[in-house]
């Protein structure tokens, strides 16, 4: 069975592909440079970081937008955070309880840059 730690650090890359894969691609600084995996020295683990000084906007992509602000629009994003996370719970709970191989796990990362990597094309074909 894999360690615990390169399980814990295995499903911390893949909800960082997901996340970046879900997120609003308006300008892609989010994406590119908004969601990160950080390790946090004080609690000894990895930390996923949506945001922060590369992209200080992120959490209004995911919120309700303020109505006079907005003039009552709806965030077409709104909650693209938890819909990225419950998309990858059934992988994340398979990653830390072993039941993925590190064969699998190869395979199912190798298929997420895959479809990254294609979005990405496809919307610099679509700015030209």
């Amino acid at each position: 069975m894999i360690p615990y730690e390169d399980r814990l650090n295995q499903a911390v890359d893949y909800l960082v592909i997901v996340l970046r894969i879900r997120a609003p691609k308006e300008t892609w600084n989010l994406t590119y440079n908004g969601i990160r995996k950080t390790w946090n020295p004080t609690a000894m683990t990895w930390e996923i970081v949506i945001g922060g000084e590369p992209a200080p906007y992120a959490v209004f992509t995911n919120e309700p937008w303020v109505a006079d602000r907005w003039g009552g629009a709806t965030n077409p994003n709104q909650g693209w955070i938890q819909e990225a996370c419950e998309e990858a719970r059934p992988t994340l709970i398979a990653i830390m309880s072993g039941a993925i191989t590190q064969e699998d796990y190869a395979k199912l990362v190798c298929g997420l840059n895959d479809q990254f990597q294609q979005m990405s094309i496809e919307a610099s074909v679509n700015v030209r």
